[in-house]
């Protein structure tokens, strides 16, 4: 939960942007993820002070069942480029109701805004409790057709397979937004669907 489900909808590798000041979002999505694992998810998301988002994620895994929640805290540290890269990190920690200890995650971001689309590069660390710590890491590119943005990502972590994932989101309206994802990984076929409201 900690390494995907708090980056912007539908991806799953994070970018290096916040929301402006005063500004939030709720996304709501169904998973199915390796296991085969199905889960429903809330992220809400707000930016109390510039260049600050503070997010939090509840999931509810229907198939174990268990239910897990997280919070991250994202900076944008340099200014948004339109033809160039800004930089940005984050920390979040996640636990599952039931288990003891905690996850703690740390990633550096980058995103480059080109005439090919965005390309955002994630790098960092995860650390289960009772666990050694792993590198994580993770490319997407994007690209927008007027109120079609596609993308097509890979990400992972040390020791780990790597996912390879489609997907798409459509503007349906101001500050609403719809989407999906479709995957592979170590042979098993991953999907998503949800939806974005703003605030």
């Amino acid at each position: 939960l900690s390494t995907t489900a708090l980056a912007g909808r539908p991806l799953s590798v994070d970018d290096a942007d916040v929301n402006e000041v005063g500004h939030g979002h709720v996304e709501m999505w169904f998973e199915r993820t390796l296991g085969p694992s199905r889960s429903m998810i809330v992220a809400p998301a707000y930016s109390p002070v510039e260049g600050l988002e503070i997010a939090a994620a509840v999931s509810r895994d229907t198939t174990a069942p268990a239910t897990s929640m997280a919070v991250q805290a994202k900076w944008r540290i340099t200014s948004v480029q339109e033809d160039g890269c800004n930089f940005g990190a984050s920390a979040s920690l996640a636990k599952t109701r039931g288990e003891s200890g905690n996850t703690a995650a740390v990633t550096g971001l980058m995103t480059c805004n080109m005439p090919i689309g965005a390309v955002n590069v994630n790098v960092g660390a995860l650390r289960a409790a009772g666990e050694s710590t792993v590198a994580t890491w993770g490319v997407s590119l994007s690209h927008a057709f007027g109120s079609v943005t596609g993308h097509i990502e890979a990400f992972g972590q040390q020791q780990g397979k790597t996912t390879l994932q489609v997907g798409a989101r459509y503007d349906i309206a101001k500050n609403i937004q719809i989407d999906g994802t479709l995957g592979r990984s170590d042979g098993q076929t991953l999907y998503s669907a949800g939806l974005k409201v703003g605030f």
